[in-house]
């Protein structure tokens, strides 16, 4: 074997190393989604009945039940995805995350400052930052 099948081999044995690397931040997501959408659930005149300004423009947007509905359906298909391996769902439940928390970031951001803005726009960047992450990321272990 000359050098040079040699190194295509190498480069060819490289490629096909899989690492596991377990998706945190997506879990992350995942969970702040599933818990977010348990207390608007469980909460149904959390947004009427709060004085903060920042609910009069989440309602401004969309009613609560559809905010929860929103995130329940985000956590979903993260979850799913997660579980199952497939990872366009994975990517479409992190573009619903991340245009919930622009959505929610825009909402703080009006009445700023406020933690949430800052809270919310960290979340939004990382989510959006994990996308391409995706398909090197699973919950699954493969065994060798």
């Amino acid at each position: 074997m000359n050098k040079e099948q040699e190194l295509e081999q190498l480069v060819q044995e490289v490629k096909a190393i899989t690492i596991n690397v377990p998706p945190l931040f997506e879990l992350f997501v995942t969970l702040f989604s599933i818990l977010t959408s348990i207390v608007l659930f469980a909460y149904p005149d959390m947004i009427y009945s709060y004085p903060a300004r920042l609910y009069t423009h989440m309602m401004y947007l969309m009613p609560q039940y559809v905010w929860a509905l929103c995130f329940f359906v985000a956590c979903l298909l993260k979850a799913v995805g997660l579980l199952v391996g497939i990872n366009w769902l994975r990517i479409v439940g992190l573009l619903g995350s991340a245009a919930l928390y622009i959505a929610l970031t825009v909402c703080y951001a009006i009445d700023f400052p406020s933690l949430g803005a800052i809270t919310f726009s960290c979340m939004t960047i990382f989510t959006i930052l994990s996308i391409p992450l995706v398909k090197h990321t699973t919950i699954r272990h493969k065994a060798e």
